[in-house]
């Protein structure tokens, strides 16, 4: 087993442990602050990331689209202005 896949397996355990992360890495001989480390590493690979395909539904009337950026910042504009998505996009 890979250091990583060892370090996620002790992150998913710490997650269904109800411990603290101190007291978790405490208890398995871990530096707290590399334990951290490997709870925010599987944190982002946890979260989906990338782009998805985005199609106009058939009950989709309003013409509104709504762009969620990583960081959870929501904006909503006209579907038609696929010039402005784009630059939007590319802002991320």
């Amino acid at each position: 087993m890979s250091k990583q896949e060892e370090m996620y397996t002790l992150v998913n355990e710490y997650r269904n442990s109800g411990l603290s992360a101190k007291a978790f890495s405490k208890e398995k001989g871990i530096s707290p602050s590399t334990f951290c480390y490997w709870i925010r590493k599987k944190k982002d690979e946890d979260q989906p990331g990338g782009f998805v395909e985005v199609t106009k539904g058939s009950n989709s009337s309003s013409g509104e689209l709504e762009l969620i950026y990583p960081n959870g910042v929501k904006l909503q504009m006209n579907a038609a202005d696929l010039g402005l998505i784009a630059r939007l996009v590319k802002l991320y």
